[in-house]
């Protein structure tokens, strides 16, 4: 291992294999915009990006992407306009080839009027923060983050989040501690669910349940996917419904975090349309080979991902051959679709 990594996993007290998850992540933010694109290609929103993942509306309706590799916050009109709206925005570490890209904002929300985004990731001091978009630039919401520190109750590598009213903030995804966190408007930050690593047939070491997309349903329950750690198994992954039942502010107790889908692979993502469908991304036909080295972009292109619908007994294909899906998006009529190594946002029609 690269002695710079070594220092990494001392640094954070991570098991080896939650090391490979983050540092899967961490390449798939960091990854260079390309060509090329997926065979059901409906319609491009957006392209030349580099690493698009974060989706969200404005208050006009306008789409919002985070573009973790520049940095910056895009919005996209109704007249299909692509512009800026914040840049030079925090990043957790330069990557790549001489550090020539950076791991920027991941997931962004609108809350109250204010755009929020975080950074994941584990180095440096704008690492495993949240931040608020203000007039003059940015903020932050939450500390910085000790990574010398135990991983319960604060950020490690926080992934997606959703507004959540019931702990006064956001529900935080954070596959860093394989965990979501609960993050009050104060910045304050404490465990809502913690994952416990699993066994499975023919894998001698425990496999890591790694939260990942996170979805408000339309039951008022929080919804989760999970990556599930390397070699990321075929069929282990899962979504979560997560609810607290008896009130006292996390979903910790027996009962509180079950699982609602079962036999799905490398979940990044998921979002629930207008009726009530559940849309399921999934990442590659072989996480494994795409993230064990080369050339990623291509082998996410030849290892495709694609977006599956939930009808409640079963899944079913919705979009085949996407180029690494990590967040989905939707209105009544449309998901849009972040193909990551692909360098561009899609779209379907739901009708």
């Amino acid at each position: 291992m690269n002695p710079y990594l070594k220092f990494v996993v001392r640094k954070l007290h991570l098991s080896a294999s939650r090391i490979a998850i983050v540092l899967s992540l961490l390449i798939i933010a960091a990854s260079m915009a390309c060509g090329g694109g997926s065979a059901d290609d409906e319609g491009i929103v957006a392209e030349g990006l580099a690493s698009p993942r974060g989706l969200a509306f404005d208050q006009d309706g306008n789409l919002l992407i985070a573009e973790s590799g520049r940095g910056r916050l895009l919005k996209v009109t109704s007249d299909g306009d692509v512009s800026p709206i914040a840049t030079g925005l925090p990043f957790s570490l330069k990557t790549g080839p001489e550090g020539a890209y950076q791991a920027g904002p991941s997931a962004i929300t609108l809350l109250d009027g204010e755009l929020f985004f975080i950074v994941g990731e584990y180095i440096g001091e704008q690492s495993a923060r949240m931040y608020r978009i203000t007039d003059t630039g940015y903020e932050p919401v939450t500390p910085i983050t000790d990574g010398w520190a135990p991983l319960d109750n604060r950020l490690s590598n926080p992934y997606d989040m959703v507004n959540a009213p019931e702990v006064d903030g956001w529900i935080v995804s954070d596959p860093g501690g394989n965990s979501l966190r609960a993050v009050d408007l104060d910045g304050n930050i404490r465990d809502y669910v913690v994952f416990y690593n699993f066994a499975i047939p023919d894998h001698e070491a425990p496999v890591e349940m790694v939260p990942t997309g996170i979805a408000r349903g339309p039951d008022g329950a929080i919804y989760v996917g999970t990556l599930t750690g390397y070699p990321y198994p075929d069929g282990e992954a899962a979504i979560w419904r997560i609810e607290d039942l008896n009130g006292d502010g996390d979903a910790l107790d027996q009962g509180e975090s079950e699982p609602f889908v079962t036999g799905l692979t490398a979940v990044t993502d998921i979002a629930f349309g207008t009726d009530g469908t559940l849309y399921i991304a999934e990442f590659s036909s072989d996480t494994e080979k795409v993230l064990e080295g080369g050339d990623f972009s291509k082998n996410a292109k030849s290892m495709p991902g694609r977006v599956l619908i939930w009808n409640g007994s079963e899944t079913t294909v919705f979009v085949k051959d996407v180029v690494s899906p990590t967040s989905l998006l939707t209105t009544d009529s449309t998901l849009y679709i972040t193909e990551e190594f692909a360098g561009k946002v899609t779209k379907r029609s739901l009708n």
